[in-house]
């Protein structure tokens, strides 16, 4: 496992276990979040800490599935569960400086049932959208 592949698998294993003091020494002090579907930005990890645990419903529970890539682009997925019941897929790509992570974008999408019918069966349906777990492609 290289530099790279062990930061973020660090990385995103602090996520899941929300352990904020392991993600804030895996940050590059320049660090920042963006969420480009909203247009959102978090701009340090004091100003994560405090979106994520004054939230008034509670914080989300990541459940990492996987990690990719190679150089100082990675990325991985994982099921956000929400605590109004909701469940949302994301992808977070990572940009590493200085062997840490210093940008992270986070893509969210909720699943979607196929078309009826599905799309003229050239298509197989699998029984959940998190069926394939991933794996580290370096």
């Amino acid at each position: 496992m290289d530099e790279h592949s062990a930061t973020v698998t660090q990385y995103v294993a602090a996520s899941q276990d929300e352990d904020f003091a392991r993600l804030a020494a895996l940050r590059h002090p320049e660090w920042q979040m963006v969420w480009p579907q909203s247009g959102e930005q978090v701009m340090s990890h004091d100003d994560y800490m405090a979106m994520r645990l004054n939230r008034p419903e509670g914080a989300p529970r990541v459940e990492a599935l996987g990690i990719g890539g190679s150089g100082d682009t990675w990325w991985a997925e994982q099921i956000i569960h929400y605590a109004d019941g909701s469940r949302w897929l994301g992808v977070s790509v990572f940009e590493l400086r200085d062997g840490r992570v210093f940008r992270e974008r986070v893509y969210f999408g909720q699943p979607f049932a196929a078309p009826p019918g599905g799309r003229n069966g050239s298509i197989r349906q699998s029984q959940r959208s998190t069926d394939v777990k991933c794996v580290v492609v370096a």
